[in-house]
């Protein structure tokens, strides 16, 4: 049998809703989960994934609320970091940077590990209902996003190529 892998999670609900605690069995591909609330030990609570906002993976509970936020993020600062970068903005207008090994427009959601590696989070789970606009480039080729604000999904497209390429 193999060990269950703890993982600290703070789960950002669409409706504002927190909580913070640990799951044993986040699947990106499945409908539901489990947390164990710190706050009480004892209590399991079921989350259904299409509620979510995104579920936050952290190194801590307590969090850093002076970390920069994106009007102090540079582009430059994550340039080499592998994966595809993204400019993530949600709902809610909050705005997040940083880079995927697995985006698809056609996924009910993908991992995004943060560009600015000295916050709290290690990783975060987007759902992409949440999402108002995805952004997506590569230092070589940029790519960029269609946005359509009536819709929950947004689209991808490759820019027209031009004659200065």
């Amino acid at each position: 049998m193999m060990p269950k892998i703890e993982n600290k999670v703070v789960v950002h609900f669409r409706d504002g809703r927190i909580v913070k605690g640990y799951t044993y069995d986040f699947n990106p591909n499945k409908e539901m989960f489990h947390v164990t609330k710190v706050q009480n030990g004892k209590e399991i609570i079921e989350v259904t994934t299409s509620q979510v906002k995104a579920v936050f993976f952290v190194k801590t509970f307590e969090g850093n609320k002076n970390h920069p936020g994106p009007a102090e993020f540079s582009m430059e600062s994550f340039k080499n970091s592998p994966g595809l970068k993204l400019k993530v903005t949600f709902f809610d207008d909050e705005v997040m940077y940083g880079s995927t090994h697995g985006y698809s427009p056609q996924r009910k959601g993908f991992f995004i590990s943060p560009a600015n590696r000295e916050i709290n989070n290690d990783r975060v789970f987007v759902n992409r209902d949440s999402t108002v606009a995805v952004e997506t480039w590569r230092w070589e080729k940029p790519y960029k996003a269609t946005t359509y604000p009536r819709s929950p999904r947004p689209h991808i497209t490759d820019p027209p190529t031009s004659s200065l390429d």
